[in-house]
């Protein structure tokens, strides 16, 4: 059975330029993962079990904390500061990571808890 994640972005500036694209990506599975970090807390591994990122079509990570403080590091790959949600398709998420079997988060403020989502879309 196919699973469909459906997906919008709006994006803007004063100066009126801006950017405003929906889809929808469709796939043979999906792999969502949510996890709370306390401030300062040590890294966390998440096991995503995902070895082949030529199996990704979707990618979507984020969090309610996006100051630099949580980063996200996928296997063999350096880590990446969320200052904004990383959103990618089909090939670019070789960009982000070769593996992603594991992904490492963690929360560097000293004084805010955050919380990372993870949604993956699957092609088999």
């Amino acid at each position: 059975m196919s699973e469909t994640i459906t997906w919008s972005l709006t994006a803007g500036g004063k100066s009126g330029s801006a950017i405003q694209t929906k889809g929808a990506s469709t796939g043979d599975g999906i792999v969502s993962v949510s996890v709370d970090l306390d401030a300062g807390s040590a890294e966390r591994d998440l096991a995503l079990q995902v070895d082949k990122v030529d199996n990704v079509a979707f990618l979507a990570i984020s969090s309610d904390l996006l100051d630099g403080s949580v980063t996200v590091k996928a296997d063999g790959a350096n880590a990446s500061a969320l200052s904004g949600p990383i959103l990618l398709f089909g090939e670019a998420v070789k960009l982000f990571a070769g593996d992603l079997t594991t992904l490492t988060v963690h929360n560097t403020s000293a004084d805010k808890a955050a919380k990372v989502t993870v949604l993956i879309g699957l092609r088999v």
